[in-house]
């Protein structure tokens, strides 16, 4: 999905269009090849919500916060809470490593205007 929306992004000439209308194209452009990179993060070494392994993995303060909830489902949402954190973490974490530059983000979109 990334490599398509890259050569997206090099098929959004400006041909006759309006040059301000253009760049609302190339920038919603510009955020879908993001979003397909950030897409290509690996989850794999993140084990599943409710294993041992998660628990595991739990820092000491999430440890004691772990063990004063009441219940199950409260245990199980705190659970699935911090496994999106992570998630959400990794997926910035993926967007920042973004290899095209702004200079060369600027380069393309000089390319596609003319």
């Amino acid at each position: 999905m990334f490599l398509w929306r890259f050569l997206q992004l090099f098929r959004t000439y400006r041909g006759q269009r309006e040059f301000v209308h253009w760049i609302g194209r190339f920038e919603i452009a510009q955020k879908r090849l993001l979003a397909a990179w950030a897409d290509l993060i690996d989850l794999t070494d993140l084990p599943d919500v409710g294993t041992a392994e998660f628990l595991a993995a739990f820092t000491d303060a999430h440890r004691e916060h772990f063990q004063s909830l009441a219940n199950d489902e409260e245990r199980m949402n705190y659970q699935v809470t911090l496994r999106e954190q992570t998630t959400t973490n990794r997926r910035a974490q993926r967007q920042n490593a973004f290899p095209l530059s702004d200079s060369l983000m600027s380069l393309i979109f000089w390319y596609n205007q003319t």
